[in-house]
């Protein structure tokens, strides 16, 4: 199903159908079957959340595997996007993919830390390509929120508003505004 999917993502972006998709890779209900060393097993991803094994590997492993496949996954989009001629470059130069794991720190996490995957060609109009990026942790200074991150892609590609979603009233310093470092 999610290289089906990808196929169909991959086909309306190409044929220029859209310029913007949305691909859920799973959710914690999602049935897999076909993970290497185990295709024959369905995995229930929840039940790994909660530390089940599956066959002879520990659960830690299973979701290491789910993960592998979901790169697996992203490669594909890649590559197949740096392969289509686009301008001076490849479409994949203009494109930015967000992987956004399903939880944080844990399984049942309490969101202060949250990495994303950013996958960004060279010449999007955010300046994040080729480098790794940790923001401060929670409430130190230079912290930022997701507010702040969604709010640096929408003024990046047009929309100059001040911040996306709601204000953390957790937190006791300016929220607002785009993260200037990321914007190209």
């Amino acid at each position: 199903r999610q290289e089906g999917l990808t196929e169909i993502l991959l086909s309306t972006l190409i044929s220029g159908m859209t310029n913007v998709v949305a691909l859920t890779l799973d959710e914690l209900g999602t049935p897999y079957s076909g993970l290497p060393e185990i295709e024959g097993e369905k995995v229930n991803q929840h039940d790994v959340g909660h530390g089940k094994a599956v066959g002879r590997f520990e659960a830690t492993e299973v979701r290491k595997k789910i993960r592998n496949q979901h790169m697996n996954i992203v490669n594909t989009i890649v590559d197949r996007l740096k392969a289509v001629p686009e301008g001076d470059g490849s479409m994949f130069d203009r494109t930015v993919l967000l992987y956004f794991p399903d939880n944080g720190e844990t399984h049942h996490s309490h969101g202060t830390e949250w990495p994303f995957i950013i996958i960004a060609g060279d010449k999007t109009k955010l300046d994040i390509s080729r480098r790794y990026i940790r923001l401060p942790a929670y409430g130190k200074q230079g912290h930022k929120t997701l507010g702040n991150w969604y709010t640096t892609i929408l003024n990046a590609y047009g929309s100059g508003i001040d911040h996306y979603g709601s204000l953390d009233v957790g937190l006791n310093f300016d929220q607002t505004g785009p993260i200037e470092s990321f914007l190209a």
